[in-house]
């Protein structure tokens, strides 16, 4: 059994992991330094996600859509709150150039750009950009108002751009 690691302070909280949150970017809190801990968090959340979206939807565009509910399911978990990735993207006491925090929002941009060239976008580098964008505003925003239907607001916005084509 792995125990959650607590984003506020550095130290292991003593509440045990569900299945769920072990593979839903919760850090394993053996090492407790902050770095390691939310690399292996980056790591596990990229991971689980990746594998979401790929059990998501029969075309590329409704596997792009899925991100959202898959984020919403998320979000509804106590899990989510407790996630070094979370506090991370929330900017919770961390420097915002953090190298770690850095090539987590790289992975996370090739995810996302990925998703958008499979579901044809015009430009998916930009489209991936902008998307990044709502997802960390919405990590914030389920975080902060405690609603974790934000995320369709998010969906909405992205099926817009998806079918907006060229800018």
């Amino acid at each position: 059994m792995s125990w959650a690691f607590a984003p506020f302070d550095s130290s292991v909280r003593s509440t045990p992991r569900t299945a769920s949150s072990q593979s839903s970017g919760m850090a394993n809190a053996n090492n407790d330094h902050p770095s390691t801990t939310l690399r292996q968090s980056s790591e596990r959340w990229l991971e689980w996600l990746g594998e979401e979206l790929a059990n998501r939807g029969d075309t590329p565009r409704l596997r792009l859509l899925a991100l959202w509910d898959v984020l919403e399911e998320w979000f509804a978990t106590d899990e989510f709150p407790a996630s070094a990735v979370t506090a991370a993207t929330a900017g919770l006491r961390r420097d915002p150039r953090d190298p770690v925090m850095a090539a987590h929002r790289l992975a996370t941009r090739q995810l996302l750009e990925d998703l958008a060239k499979e579901a044809g976008a015009h430009d998916p580098a930009r489209l991936a950009t902008q998307l990044q964008v709502l997802v960390e505003g919405t990590i914030v925003g389920a975080l902060v108002d405690r609603e974790p239907r934000l995320a369709r607001h998010a969906r909405e916005l992205t099926e817009i751009a998806l079918d907006a084509g060229p800018p």
